[in-house]
């Protein structure tokens, strides 16, 4: 109960990360990047119904939402407009409801709000039929996955309150801690059913498979007990896990506790069979597959562990958690197996008449034989088509792109994703932006003019980048520059000539305490207060990863060029999103070539050979380029989900090459030809490899109905993989084996 789950982005970096350190300095500057909003959509947003509920909307969000800093709308406004003195701060529409306005008097404000340059397509659309309502939020006392919980069920019950419900206007609420809480709701949800779906899987596949009280009992307590502890143990240790994630790690120690325990009853019913002798069976059971099965957990968490190499935390949680979840499953299994198995009475010896129960085999068992003896004579076939289809999937490994789209990742069948991309097909709506921050040594720096032009000019070149979103032909990129640039125009009788940065800088000056004295709240949202820095707020139309990593570079580029004399630095979601990707590529890397090394070296250790380590490892490249090659030629995309894919199936996929390897090592060293070694395999464990192949994918089939595209994608990827795996471990391994020999040469 104490285990703590989230899924914020917060958790992505650690704390010595750049951008973490970028981030924090800028809340620090300017607070919270975080708000509240609203998007209000109507025929006519100055429609007077739609108004009085935008500032009962208004007023409710600052007085029932914690951590509530102001509200912008179009009934609260911060509009410089000139007057005998010089020019003084209106909200033309402020106290609305209490006003009285007549028809006319709202016509006349409506046309005057959307003259302003500064609103216009930013705060209200041209055409007068979308607006916000944004409650700017300040920095919180606790980490956003706490203060969510206290920001977003108070701003959830306005927003839907029957108080505005009506048929001139809908309300689309969205905001980064808004959409984190609804992305938490769904994931739990999602995780939960997909847990509770796959226990009752895991119970049916015992019965089906088992078909023993005991060989249900066993897995049922080793999966409750290896994921009590580990997760129990996260808890009283205080580390935080993933609620996406949390799904891997279950669903895993589901399957293998029900794998391994088929492992050791399998090979127990094969030697009571023969012998009738349930205590001497027992101990035959643990001599040929105790082995294997300690090196199948060893590699399989060999492969968990290499998350450990990747720089994100998340991925390190899961790899740990996961791989700790296998080995507590084993130690459980290990240790009630063979307990619980020893209790009964004896059976009746097979008669040596009888050579099928001789051996222990079913008919299952005999036909896997016979499978076995055709793939064996066509031995040369068999490897050169295996390698004709790897060859074929290769070329689809490069089309992998690496893309962190927030939407893309969750997916349409989510209803805040329906509602977010409704929002982002809008005019006014936007999902992924990024901030310049400017940085001088000196107080007042920007009391410059011509610092202020400049970064006047930086603003113009980031809203010509393809990337930035235009709304009405008017790039989305706003800055302190729009606030000077309107206060300008207001002190000249309202000229459009004069929205423009003052070429005096004491007028500059003049300017910006004339708009603080008046009662402006919006100057330090964009500036500091000692005038050292400032920042640029720029609005994306999309995310595409490669159009995002060009775009930074040139927006870091054109910084320099107009800032040389000063520090710039980039921060936001898509900028987190963008070292995302480059984190992305380097841990798959890292966590692949890591999983592969460690289990190379162990499967050199398994058969005291690194020769037959190596052809070992043949097979199970099989399943890795099988998950690259459908990833790249469908499209799918490479985010923090699926990367886990390819060294967990790396780590799940060897467990069936020790086992059949091993088996065939351990008759031949019996004194069999590779060949009869290679049959009597087959004959033995092939239906229990294909058993624990069947439940792994029922497992990972639960994920593929997930409306989570991350989800729902691991799920089938992975099925994916355990089949080529499976396939290739009943074909191209023992083809290996038996054209290369490794185990020295065959006695007489």
């Amino acid at each position: 109960m104490r285990l703590d789950l989230s899924s914020s982005e917060e958790e992505w970096f650690e704390d010595w990360d750049k951008i973490k350190i970028d981030q924090d300095k800028f809340e620090d500057l300017f607070g919270a990047e975080d708000s509240v909003m609203a998007l209000i959509e109507a025929d006519d947003v100055f429609d007077r119904e739609v108004l009085e509920a935008i500032e009962k909307i208004g007023k409710r969000l600052e007085a029932e939402v914690p951590y509530a800093k102001s509200v912008t709308s179009l009934t609260k406004l911060s509009i410089p407009q000139g007057n005998i003195e010089g020019f003084e701060i209106v909200s033309p529409l402020e106290d609305f409801s209490e006003q009285n306005y007549s028809d006319e008097e709202i016509a006349q404000k409506k046309e005057y709000i959307l003259s302003r340059e500064s609103l216009l397509n930013n705060l209200v659309s041209d055409d007068a039929k979308e607006t916000w309502i944004v409650l700017q939020l300040e920095n919180y006392s606790e980490e956003m996955t706490q203060a969510m919980k206290k920001i977003v069920p108070p701003a959830r019950e306005i927003f839907n309150s029957p108080e505005f419900k009506s048929d001139k206007f809908t309300i689309k609420p969205t905001g980064l801690s808004y959409t984190e809480y609804e992305e938490t709701e769904v994931t739990k949800k999602e995780i939960s059913i997909r847990i509770g779906i796959g226990f009752c899987i895991m119970i049916l596949c015992l019965l089906i498979f088992m078909r023993s009280l005991r060989g249900v009992i066993v897995p049922c307590i080793a999966t409750v007990g290896a994921i009590g502890s580990v997760l129990g143990l996260n808890g009283w240790l205080g580390i935080k896990g993933d609620d996406k994630m949390v799904a891997l790690p279950v669903l895993l120690s589901m399957a293998l506790s029900i794998g391994y325990a088929i492992h050791y009853v399998n090979s127990f019913r094969m030697h009571f069979r023969r012998s009738g002798k349930r205590k001497d069976s027992v101990l035959a059971s643990m001599e040929e597959s105790g082995w294997p099965i300690f090196f199948t957990v060893i590699t399989t968490v060999a492969g968990l562990i290499s998350f450990l190499f990747a720089d994100i935390r998340p991925l390190k949680w899961v790899g740990g958690c996961a791989a700790s979840c296998v080995f507590a499953v084993y130690v459980y299994v290990i240790i009630l197996i063979p307990i619980f198995m020893s209790f009964g009475k004896d059976g009746k010896a097979a008669s040596a008449l009888d050579i099928a129960a001789m051996e222990g085999a079913t008919k299952t068992d005999l036909a896997l034989e016979k499978f076995g003896a055709k793939i064996i004579r066509k031995s040369v076939a068999v490897l050169i088509l295996s390698f004709a289809v790897i060859f074929g999937i290769i070329p689809g490994i490069p089309r992998t792109q690496v893309n962190m789209d927030y939407t893309e990742m969750m997916g349409e069948r989510t209803d805040f994703v329906k509602r977010l991309l409704s929002i982002l097909r809008g005019k006014l709506g936007s999902q992924y932006s990024y901030n310049v921050l400017v940085e001088y040594e000196d107080a007042d720096a920007f009391e410059s003019s011509e610092k202020m032009k400049r970064l006047d000019i930086l603003s113009e070149k980031l809203g010509s980048l393809d990337t930035t979103k235009v709304s009405g032909n008017k790039p989305r990129v706003t800055s302190i520059t729009k606030i000077i640039k309107e206060m300008n125009r207001t002190l000249n009788e309202d000229s459009q000539e004069a929205y423009a940065i003052p070429e005096d800088d004491e007028l500059l000056v003049q300017e910006m305490f004339l708009y603080e004295i008046s009662g402006g709240d919006d100057l330090y949202d964009w500036i500091s207060d000692d005038y050292k820095s400032a920042y640029i707020h720029v609005e994306m139309n999309g995310y595409e990863a490669k159009k995002i990593t060009r775009t930074l570079d040139l927006v870091k580029s054109y910084s320099e060029e107009v800032f040389p004399d000063a520090k710039t630095s980039l921060v936001g979601e898509v900028v987190n999103y963008a070292i995302m990707n480059g984190k992305l590529v380097r841990g798959e890397l890292k966590s692949f070539l890591g999983s592969f090394g460690i289990i190379l070296v162990l499967m050199a250790i398994a058969f005291s050979s690194l020769h037959t380590g190596l052809i070992a490892m043949i097979p199970n490249l099989a399943p890795v380029i099988m998950i690259g090659g459908v990833m790249g030629y469908l499209g799918i995309s490479l985010d923090m989900i699926t990367m886990t894919t390819m060294p967990m199936i790396l780590g799940i996929a060897v467990d069936d090459t020790i086992h059949f390897t091993n088996h065939i090592k351990f008759h031949f060293e019996r004194g069999l030809s590779y060949k009869d070694a290679i049959l009597t395999s087959y004959r033995e464990i092939g239906k229990t490899m294909g058993m624990t192949t069947i439940i792994l994918c029922s497992m990972f089939l639960v994920l593929s109905f997930s409306v989570m595209n991350c989800l729902s994608r691991l799920g089938y990827l992975s099925i994916i993989g355990l089949v080529s795996a499976l396939i290739a471990d009943y074909t191209l391994t023992p083809v290996l084996i038996y054209l290369t020999k490794p185990f020295g040469k065959e006695k007489k």
